[in-house]
């Protein structure tokens, strides 16, 4: 079993064969699903043609299945967050932005943090680890 990603909400698993799946919504009311790599610091990301995203645009992420939005309002608003488990059954945070072409990406387990993406310093205050 690799890596699991499930909704901090509804704990619904929102891993997809290679894919972690998430509902979106734009500034401008554009709704869509994304599909992005499970590997932390890939920010590959699979989208439908029609749906226009460009570097900057703020995104919204929402589980699929119960519809929660998933910012992270205690970190930092540009900032969404899901639960990583691993395959021992640990359980980590994942912080990743909502900002198209930012990357960044926080893994948090306790006191432990680990950061990916060439963005994640200027998010690294917003963390009491």
């Amino acid at each position: 079993m690799k890596n699991e990603y499930v909704c901090p909400y509804c704990r619904g698993s929102l891993k997809v064969d290679n894919d972690i799946v998430f509902a979106i919504r734009t500034k401008n009311e554009q709704r869509g699903l994304i599909m992005v790599s499970p590997e932390l610091g890939d920010y590959r990301f699979r989208k439908h043609p029609d749906l226009d995203l460009k570097d900057g645009d703020r995104l919204e992420t929402f589980c699929p299945m119960c519809h929660s939005n998933l910012k992270a309002i205690n970190v930092n608003s540009n900032l969404a967050e899901v639960i990583m488990v691993n395959e021992e059954g640990d359980e980590y945070q994942i912080y990743f932005s909502e900002i198209v072409g930012e990357h960044v990406t926080f893994k948090i387990k306790d006191a432990e943090m680990e950061k990916f993406g060439d963005d994640s310093e200027g998010y690294i205050n917003f963390f009491g680890v």
